[in-house]
């Protein structure tokens, strides 16, 4: 069977493998080098979407945001308390608008090949990797993979937990939302085990996403999803409305120690490599700077770093401990982190651009009791 020469080739079309294909192709040193995408999952058609806060400067993806708010709201029990996020913006992209740009970046470069073979197994021999697929071999010397096993990673530590999450775009007849703010996180809805809340992202006076999320160790089910939406709009709107779209998703929230590289010795990308944070799920601006150091790695010559463990992971660690004994002081703890500090400060922290001092801050609000227990 005849070999396919790639200078590069990516495992996985999703949100890491595109972005690394754009940070490539962008890159100053790019000479039009052959890349292949091996997607069988066809991950544009799984419909989802990405949210972020970034600075107020431009960022690298904003020709394609769909929505951008100013400021954010956090439901407590009491009521919803919104504040202007500034210097930060909360932003929004759907799959289908960031497939459509990776799409066309494909089709303006000849050197760029996407399909939807199956891996059948990988190999490497010496500098060379070997890809077998169910329509042919590939060969490359630069390979990055987006594969990660979940039964794996989860029976290697006691701490995996699932951010599960389950949504309804709707289309109201009246004009009920107030488009100025996305709300993060509503706990005032019914909780369930572990910790739920609603999220809602409101496009237009008549047009929102609306979702619930639960962070836990058990699945949810679609109808208890589909009964908390109902009463959630209910209690919130209660007029009729027409879903246009339903989204419905799992990430996962863990203290495994991804690697840089798989065990076939390939770069890892995306979740594979740890970049979803593992208390929040997000992901798109981690995968974006790893895009871009892979990105100046590969033209440099250079091998990536290993990941080193810093104090933010330990923070993660303590956090989901208690998602996970202690799921009534988790939310309690989570609730008065936005009651009692800035939320530009929650997300610098969240972030991980916040340094010791403001983090000893931010920590002197919160219960430090509860804490020291996970410690031992």
């Amino acid at each position: 069977m005849n070999t396919t020469n790639y200078d590069i080739v990516i495992l996985g079309g999703g949100c890491a493998g595109m972005q690394l294909m754009h940070q490539l192709i962008h890159h100053a040193k790019y000479k039009g080098e052959s890349i292949l995408i091996l997607d069988a999952d066809k991950t544009y058609l799984q419909s989802k979407s990405w949210c972020f806060w970034h600075s107020s400067n431009v960022h690298p993806y904003q020709s394609i945001f769909n929505t951008t708010w100013n400021s954010i709201s956090i439901g407590f029990p009491e009521g919803n308390q919104e504040k202007i996020i500034e210097p930060y913006r909360y932003s929004f992209i759907k799959s289908e608008t960031f497939f459509d740009f990776h799409f066309d970046e494909i089709k303006q470069h000849p050197n760029i090949d996407y399909t939807n073979d199956v891996v059948t197994h990988v190999e490497k021999n010496g500098s060379q990797f070997v890809i077998h697929t169910n329509s042919g071999i590939v060969s490359t010397t630069a390979l990055y993979s987006s594969f990660w096993n979940q039964q794996s990673v989860a029976s290697e530590t006691n701490l995996f937990l699932k951010q599960q999450f389950f949504g309804w775009e709707i289309y109201t007849e009246q004009p009920v939302f107030k488009a100025t703010a996305a709300t993060l996180m509503d706990f005032s809805i019914e909780q369930a085990e572990g910790v739920t809340f609603a999220y809602v992202l409101p496009y237009s006076e008549n047009h929102a996403l609306i979702e619930i999320t639960g962070f836990c160790a058990e699945a949810y089910s679609i109808d208890f999803f589909e009964d908390a939406l109902k009463k959630y709009i209910q209690k919130n709107w209660n007029c009729p409305y027409t879903i246009l779209k339903t989204e419905h998703a799992s990430i996962p929230m863990t203290n495994f120690v991804f690697k840089r590289f798989t065990r076939e010795g390939a770069i890892a990308i995306g979740t594979a490599a740890g970049m979803v944070k593992p208390t929040t799920g997000y992901a798109f601006n981690r995968i974006y700077r790893d895009s871009v150091l892979l990105a100046n790695h590969f033209f440099n010559k250079e091998v990536p770093a290993e990941f080193t463990h810093t104090r933010f992971k330990f923070y993660d660690r303590l956090l989901l401990q208690l998602l996970k004994y202690h799921p009534n002081k988790a939310l309690f703890i989570l609730m008065q982190l936005f009651r009692k500090v800035s939320y530009q400060h929650v997300l610098r922290f969240l972030d991980e651009d916040s340094t010791l001092f403001q983090e000893a801050l931010l920590f002197a609000k919160l219960p430090k009791k509860d804490f020291i227990k996970q410690l031992f």
